[in-house]
């Protein structure tokens, strides 16, 4: 009884791991990662804190998951990625001379305390 238990509760945990997000959470999803993306393209334009594009995904499950989703599967990465930019140019039209810059850098700060120090990149 033990090991089917076990089986049962293995088989389980891989049927919930591998399950994508409804259509209302990825649109939510995406609509978060749109804005992170954004804001780190601000970053590193505008405040000469390069964020590295390659991390970005690895930095969005870690988003995505603090914010309480499981997974980012399903989630279109082009449309994060034209959508981030469009924001961008928004952000920039806002605040042409880097004004956000301290807000954002504190923004990465509270979402990501164990990446390093962004001030010292």
């Amino acid at each position: 009884m033990k090991y089917l238990f076990i089986l049962f509760t293995l088989l389980s945990a891989n049927a919930f791991a591998e399950e994508t997000l409804s259509k209302s959470q990825v649109k939510s999803v995406e609509a978060m990662l749109i804005e992170a993306g954004s804001k780190m393209l601000y970053l590193t334009r505008d405040c000469d804190k390069p964020i590295d594009p390659s991390k970005f995904k690895e930095l969005a499950k870690i988003k995505a998951f603090s914010e309480g989703y499981e997974t980012i599967e399903g989630v279109s990465w082009k449309t994060i990625q034209r959508e981030s930019h469009r924001q961008y140019g928004e952000l920039k039209t806002e605040a042409p001379m880097g004004e956000l810059c301290e807000q954002y850098k504190a923004d990465i700060k509270g979402n990501y305390k164990f990446l390093k120090d962004i001030d010292e990149m």
